[in-house]
């Protein structure tokens, strides 16, 4: 399986499609669009609505935010009808919606208590564009780039400048994955056997 900064790096358009649309990857201006109206779909401990994923696949199906203004067109007003009042309809988009984001969540992994992306008082999603753009990349390239690449960036240069910055390599992960796995096999074990235990 290719590393996390591979499959970053080489993400194509997804494939699936929510409410209608294609959207493009996920970048940094979808991200600052979506917290400028504060948008549920960030979050995964708040209730997404009709309206949101309506919002949200504006904004993410283009690169430029005037677009994401335009009214919706009939056929996406008879599918924003439809999530109303079929909660089918609603379940269905919402949960393409989480696969278009967990399909591109592909930041480095840091090991913990590490602030590696922002420890300035400065918005993250602005430090990351700067470092980019101090590196080469254009104003739009480092906004439109799909978001896990320009982290993974964002980092490479930052060690690159001396940052102490540690990042967990898929090796060292799989080996924890395991470790906790073989953890959680034990706890199981044992309480079956507390369980027959008790019942003898």
């Amino acid at each position: 399986m290719a590393n996390r900064w591979t499959q970053a790096a080489t993400i194509l358009r997804p494939t699936i499609k929510v409410a209608g649309r294609k959207l493009l990857p996920f970048c940094l201006r979808h991200r600052l669009a979506l917290e400028s109206i504060d948008s549920p779909v960030l979050s995964t401990d708040r209730d997404v609505g009709a309206t949101d994923i309506m919002n949200a696949v504006k904004i993410l199906s283009t690169h430029n935010l005037e677009d994401a203004k335009n009214p919706l067109s009939f056929i996406e007003l008879v599918r924003y009808k439809r999530m109303q009042i079929d909660r089918n309809a609603l379940k269905k988009e919402a949960k393409n919606l989480l696969i278009y984001f967990n399909d591109q969540s592909l930041w480095p992994r840091f090991w913990a208590k590490q602030s590696a992306i922002n420890d300035t008082g400065i918005d993250w999603v602005l430090l990351v564009v700067a470092s980019l753009m101090r590196n080469g990349c254009t104003y739009e390239q480092a906004w439109t780039m799909p978001e896990s690449e320009a982290i993974w960036m964002h980092i490479a240069h930052m060690q690159a400048d001396g940052a102490n910055i540690s990042v967990v390599s898929e090796t060292e992960w799989d080996a924890m994955q395991r470790e906790l796995n073989e953890i959680a096999a034990a706890e199981r074990k044992q309480n079956q056997q507390n369980q027959q235990t008790k019942s003898n």
